[in-house]
């Protein structure tokens, strides 16, 4: 089987595996679409018993940044993001994060994701708008990331 995991980092709010801030979460890829798997905690909570909005916010916003980044070999930033909140998420839920990719254009790419717990019960969806960067600035970013036995090739043949 192929690989499935998409490089991570040290730093970032999601996937980095040294931010003692943060979520410390690994993407992965299938099909077509980029996911990773979550489950709140106390302090990820707003209001008791509920993950904050911003949390939710981030994770789709990077999982849907991430679909058309593997698509097209770009980094992207976020131009916007159009977050629809359908019900109170739960911690100690296991969630799933989901993002595809719905557009590419040369200058800005279109993706969509949503939340959903493994019953299949919706609780956030999402579209964003992402522009990508320049392959060498993308190339920057690469230099950053952590490869390992685990993770996918994206950017570079020899890596």
């Amino acid at each position: 089987m192929e690989k499935e995991v998409i490089p991570y980092s040290s730093w970032c709010f999601v996937c980095g595996q040294d931010n003692p801030a943060g979520l410390k979460r690994k993407f992965r890829f299938r099909d077509g679409y980029v996911y990773l798997e979550f489950c709140g905690c106390e302090h990820h909570q707003g209001y008791p018993g509920m993950v904050h909005g911003g949390i939710l916010s981030a994770l789709l916003d990077e999982t849907m940044g991430w679909a058309p980044t593997v698509e097209t070999k770009l980094f992207s930033f976020t131009a916007e993001l159009n977050v629809r909140y359908l019900q109170p998420t739960p911690i100690h839920k296991k969630l799933i994060i989901i993002g595809k990719t719905e557009s590419i254009h040369k200058r800005l790419y279109k993706a969509s994701g949503e939340i959903r717990d493994e019953e299949g019960t919706v609780y956030v969806t999402a579209v964003g708008k992402y522009v990508p960067i320049s392959p060498e600035e993308t190339m920057k970013v690469d230099n950053l990331l952590i490869y390992d036995d685990e993770t996918m090739n994206l950017f570079r043949e020899n890596k």
